[in-house]
């Protein structure tokens, strides 16, 4: 859909790259919490 590409795009731009939608097949779209992308991005640093 354009209009989540345009939402996804200015997201991404604020986050610094972060997605905050996700795509449900045959559902729609769900909006994620930035602080536990944020947390998960911080895990996969340390293990790495």
């Amino acid at each position: 859909d354009v209009f989540i590409c345009k939402i996804r795009r200015k997201l991404k731009a604020l986050t610094g790259g972060d997605p905050l939608i996700a795509t449900v097949w045959g559902r729609g779209y769900v909006l994620r919490d930035p602080t536990s992308l944020r947390g998960a991005k911080t895990r996969r640093q340390a293990a790495g």
